[in-house]
C-alpha cells in the first residue's frame, strides 16, 4: 500500500485512490507472473485513468484560472509520456522485472510528492474560486 497525503476535493481523492489501486494490482500481477495480455489491460486501464484525471484537473484550473496552470499541465505531460514510454518499452521487451521497479520506485516516489505539493495546492485554489 502506498501512503500518501489527501487533498481537499473528494474527485480527486477518489481518482488518487484508484490510482493506488491500479498501481497495486500491477505490482501484483508482475510478482506473480501473470499473462502478459492481462498486464498490458491493466497498464492500458492505468494510463487511460490518468489521462482522464489530468483532464479534469486540467479544465478545472482552466476554469477557475489558477496562475500556475501551465507548471502543472506541464508536469501531466511529461508524466503521460514517461508512462507511454515504459509502457511500449514493456511490450517490446516484456522485462516484468523493469516494469515492477519502475512502478514500485520512481512512479510512487513521484505520485507521493504530485499530490502533496501540486495537487495540495491546485485542490485548495479550485475549492476556493468554485
Amino acid at each position: 500500500m502506498l501512503d500518501y497525503p489527501q487533498v481537499v476535493l473528494d474527485f480527486m481523492n477518489r481518482d488518487h485512490a484508484e490510482f493506488v489501486a491500479l498501481r497495486g494490482e500491477l505490482l501484483d500481477l508482475l510478482t506473480q507472473n501473470s499473462p502478459v495480455a492481462e498486464v498490458d489491460t491493466l497498464l492500458e486501464k492505468l494510463l487511460e485513468h490518468t489521462r482522464l484525471h489530468f483532464a479534469e484537473e486540467e479544465r478545472l484550473m482552466l476554469e477557475t484560472q489558477f496562475p500556475p496552470y501551465p507548471v502543472h499541465k506541464g508536469e501531466h505531460e511529461k508524466v503521460l509520456a514517461n508512462m507511454a514510454d515504459h509502457f511500449e518499452n514493456w511490450k517490446a521487451k516484456r522485462d516484468a522485472a523493469a516494469l515492477r521497479k519502475w512502478l514500485e520506485t520512481p512512479v510512487a516516489d513521484w505520485f507521493v510528492a504530485h499530490v502533496g505539493t501540486m495537487d495540495h495546492v491546485t485542490a485548495g485554489f479550485i475549492k476556493m474560486n468554485q
